[in-house]
């Protein structure tokens, strides 16, 4: 008997709230498509193509019940919005995905990829390859986009990295995948830890990323720190991820919108110093260094 999933598609000018009530619900994969069926990712290294209207698809787990959700979604998005419910087979949502997700390019060398999917790059590229599960991450939403087009633009070879809060462990994979000699990858979801440490297996670096318990990190401090989760456990994190960071480190921190950014930013103040925050569809990253005895 195969699983049934609740699927919930609001079509809405107002993307990021959609987002918000999805995320609220526990939708276990959120997808943003516009208005004509074209998917809201990169067709070329920093550029994105933009648009009003935006199709927003989450994906619930069986026996969820619909009425609540779509009751928040009325009232977060107002009358204008078109909300619409199906039940989708397993095997229907595996094609679905595959089909709405082409292969991204991030800098100059780093694709995120299906595993069937074909990748037109360059012979030096590296190329991580995920597929759907139920710990999400695959490069779509711009808070992982950011810190993908971050870690595509260092030199990571020989270095030590700590992934926290790794979700499908994209970025901890990728870090793997662009030279790092050892990554942690940590968090509370144990279906998180356990789709990282499935996804590093078949992407060949299974020996490189390590995942103890998140109140167990060793092999610290880190040459760069990643955190790609919200922004009040970031704030409330700041003490844990600064001692993490070995002098000079850079401290990576994503999953805030910009106007958390400052919020953010006087949680760390007193052991980071920040760039300019990036933005991408009204979510910011920050990078942090840590200061040189």
């Amino acid at each position: 008997m195969s699983i049934a999933w609740l699927q919930i598609t609001a079509t809405t000018h107002r993307a990021q709230l959609a987002e918000a009530v999805f995320e609220q619900f526990g939708a276990e994969a959120i997808t943003e498509l516009d208005a004509g069926d074209a998917l809201t990712v990169e067709e070329t290294p920093n550029s994105r193509p933009a648009f009003e209207r935006a199709r927003v698809v989450g994906l619930f787990a069986q026996g969820t019940p619909a009425e609540p959700i779509v009751a928040a979604l009325a009232e977060a998005l107002g009358r204008d919005a078109g909300i619409e419910t199906n039940t989708l087979e397993n095997r229907d949502w595996a094609s679905a995905w595959l089909a709405e997700h082409p292969p991204l390019v991030f800098g100059e060398r780093l694709w995120i990829a299906p595993h069937s999917a074909a990748v037109d790059a360059a012979e030096d590229a590296v190329v991580v390859r995920l597929d759907p599960g139920l710990a999400f991450g695959t490069g779509t939403h711009p808070t992982t986009s950011l810190c993908l087009h971050w870690l595509a633009g260092q030199d990571l070879v020989g270095k030590r990295v700590l992934d926290y809060g790794c979700g499908s462990g994209i970025l901890a994979i990728a870090a793997a995948c662009l030279g790092a000699a050892a990554v942690v990858a940590v968090d509370i979801d144990d279906q998180a830890v356990r789709a990282t440490r499935e996804n590093a297996i078949r992407n060949g670096v299974s020996d490189t990323i390590a995942t103890p318990p998140i109140g167990a990190i060793k092999n610290g401090p880190f040459d760069i720190v990643l955190a790609n989760i919200l922004a009040k456990p970031l704030i409330s994190l700041a003490p844990t991820l600064f001692e993490l960071a070995a002098p000079g480190a850079p401290v990576v921190l994503a999953g805030l919108l910009t106007r958390q950014v400052d919020e953010v930013v006087a949680a760390y103040a007193a052991g980071l110093a920040f760039d300019r925050p990036q933005v991408e569809e009204g979510w910011a990253r920050l990078v942090g260094y840590r200061a040189v005895a």
